[in-house]
């Protein structure tokens, strides 16, 4: 077997064999075109290198010109198939210019075989045969056609796209792999067409040999590929230690990872989330999809698809962030937090869930930590609450005494009109209208400390604060008449209502108000005064306390809210820490201000209710309470 052979054939088995890798390739993943286009082109250099062995091996003028003009196909599959490569992989290379050589090249193809014998010969004369490669080989010699100028333009704009490749990779700095891919199609290029114009018009007796630098392209694009493959695989292994690293992670902390495909309704649990669920963790991890949704305690059921409904909406933002529980088995409960996202396909109207990815956490330890404290708070407020009652003990003590002395008069002065010989019916019944006027005055009193100092759970409900404000500052007013500090009240004629707990928040009030006493009162001589004021704002209720005290220490503002922090001789320093966290379970702010004329002012705002929005309220002119 000759050199030739060997050489030739060689090529196009090795063309083939990447041809059929890549084949296959681009046939699990559709969406990878390179891989077919660079199938396609070696096939075709292939059949290039073919038509090649068959030309050296020719014995008639006839078999020449029949095997010159089909040679052309591979040559123009070639051309068509890596401008198209360069486009679609390389994102390089001048549109017009890859336009122009594919355009001329089917052009060139056309005259091949519409004009004279082929593409590069009007007629071949005779058959020459020239020692090549230790071998002697078929040469055509004949009428050179004029057409083939035609041809020689479209490898001359083939040329030119590859250089134009080869620059725009360079200043994209893409990678050496990349600048020589680009520079290849010019490069050989240039050598097969030089070569072939020079076999035609005789100047070179050699054979036509396009194959070999079509073999030189398809082995510059092979090792882009390569680079390319070897660039993901070694993406894979990253991406498989980073998850890896993910998965301890997760289960370090206590996540449980799930993945949901919304198309396909397959779902994957992670061991950890499986053990979350009292799961026993098997071989398989495809499991039912409702898995989650079935677990969820009834009572937050609704919650739980309402929020997975609105992630999965396509109109939304596809976040899913909810704390639920879950019923074990033995009807045990454990509470979860999940947080995911959903992954959405399409666009506009066709835009829809495709896959959810999340992570969920055990929860229960610090839910049951949350309960210990919210039962703590709640007694430390009551504490609080008892406190201050303690503190105007005196001024309600006071207050009593006035409705019950008004009793204890009227029912010795009915006894009197009762022992008279004659018996006035008129004037009995205005003495028991006032006893009963009385004694509902002190029933009301009575009534409002009796509310402030049991211990009771939280009940929210709508509230109207201009209404909260008054019952305060009636149950302090006592306490102010004593102290001679004037209250005053400025609220709005139709305020919305508030969400809240009524006893909490009127200690909260009542807390500001006794602070505000405190101040005026220890601010001598000028006359003492505190203003409650209730406004609306954008989203909220604001309730101000305004005293003309001394004001705040600078010192002293920035640790106002710390436990057990006061500038009181006999304060314990837990009223404001608990009226800041009241206001803020509330989900509002309390914050406090020096006052530019003197005094300060300590305000708190509660978010409006969805019952109250709408509503429009204006400041009535200040009334004060005495």
């Amino acid at each position: 077997m000759s050199w030739v052979t060997v050489i030739w054939s060689m090529a196009a088995s090795a063309c083939l064999t990447l041809a059929t890798v890549y084949l296959l390739a681009w046939c699990h993943r559709r969406t990878t075109w390179s891989y077919l286009l660079f199938a396609v082109a070696a096939t075709a250099t292939a059949a290039a290198a073919g038509g090649e062995l068959c030309l050296m091996r020719a014995q008639t003028p006839g078999q020449l010109a029949t095997l010159v003009r089909w040679i052309h196909v591979p040559i123009w599959v070639v051309v068509v198939a890596t401008v198209a490569f360069v486009r679609f992989h390389l994102r390089a290379g001048r549109p017009w210019l890859a336009w122009g050589a594919c355009v001329l090249r089917t052009a060139s193809l056309l005259v091949n075989f519409l004009v004279a014998q082929n593409l590069n010969y009007r007629e071949i004369t005779r058959v020459l045969q020239v020692p090549f490669l230790g071998d002697t080989v078929s040469l055509a010699q004949g009428v050179v056609n004029p057409w083939m100028r035609l041809g020689q333009l479209s490898l001359l704009f083939y040329f030119a796209f590859g250089v134009d490749a080869a620059i725009t990779v360079w200043r994209r700095r893409d990678g050496l792999a990349a600048l020589l891919t680009g520079s290849s199609v010019a490069f050989f290029i240039l050598i097969g067409g030089v070569q072939a114009t020079l076999v035609v018009r005789g100047v070179l007796h050699w054979p036509f040999t396009m194959s070999l630098p079509f073999l030189g392209i398809v082995a510059a694009m092979a090792y882009e590929l390569n680079r390319t493959v070897l660039g993901a695989a070694q993406l894979a292994d990253a991406l498989r230690e980073s998850e890896e690293r993910l998965r301890e992670a997760a289960e370090a902390a206590g996540f449980g990872i799930y993945r949901f495909d919304l198309v396909s309704g397959t779902a994957f649990y992670s061991r950890e989330l499986l053990a979350l669920y009292g799961l026993p963790v098997s071989a398989t991890l495809e499991l039912d999809p409702d898995l989650v949704p079935k677990a969820v305690h009834p009572d937050d059921k609704a919650i739980f698809l309402g929020c997975m409904k609105r992630a999965n909406d396509p109109d939304g933002s596809g976040i899913l962030d909810l704390e639920f529980r879950i019923l074990l088995k033995g009807g045990r409960e454990r509470w979860l937090r999940v947080r995911g996202r959903t992954v959405f396909g399409g666009d506009g109207a066709c835009r829809r869930p495709v896959r959810a990815n999340g992570i969920i956490q055990d929860v229960s330890e610090r839910k049951r930590v949350e309960q210990e404290l919210g039962v703590q708070r709640l007694q430390l407020a009551h504490v609080s609450r008892v406190a201050s009652m303690g503190q105007m003990a005196s001024s309600l003590a006071h207050e009593l005494s006035q409705p019950l002395g008004a009793i204890l008069r009227n029912a010795e002065a009915a006894e009197m009109i009762l022992q008279a010989p004659s018996l006035d019916l008129d004037e009995v019944r205005a003495i028991l209208e006032d006893i009963r006027h009385d004694d509902q005055r002190a029933g009301a009193v009575i009534e409002r400390v009796r509310d402030l100092m049991r211990r009771r759970d939280v009940m929210t409900t709508p509230l109207d604060l201009r209404q909260l404000a008054g019952d305060v500052i009636v149950l302090a007013r006592p306490d102010a008449d004593r102290r001679r500090v004037a209250l005053a009240v400025e609220t709005g004629p139709a305020l919305p209502s508030v969400q809240g707990d009524r006893v909490q928040l009127q200690q909260v009030l009542l807390n500001l108000l006794l602070n505000a006493m405190d101040a005026v009162g220890d601010s001598p001589p000028r006359e003492g005064r505190v203003t409650v004021r209730v406004r609306r704002t954008a989203t909220a209720v604001e309730v101000s306390v305004i005293d003309n005290g001394h004001g705040i220490p600078a010192d002293a503002m920035l640790r106002l809210f710390e436990p057990f922090y006061t500038t009181k001789p006999k304060g314990m320093g837990v009223g404001l820490p608990i009226s800041k966290s009241i206001v803020e379970a509330h989900g509002g702010t309390l914050w406090a201000a020096n006052n530019p004329e003197g005094g300060a002012t300590f305000t708190f705002s509660l978010p409006v209710s969805a019952a109250g929005r709408g509503m429009r309220g204006e400041v009535n002119d200040e009334s004060a309470i005495a």
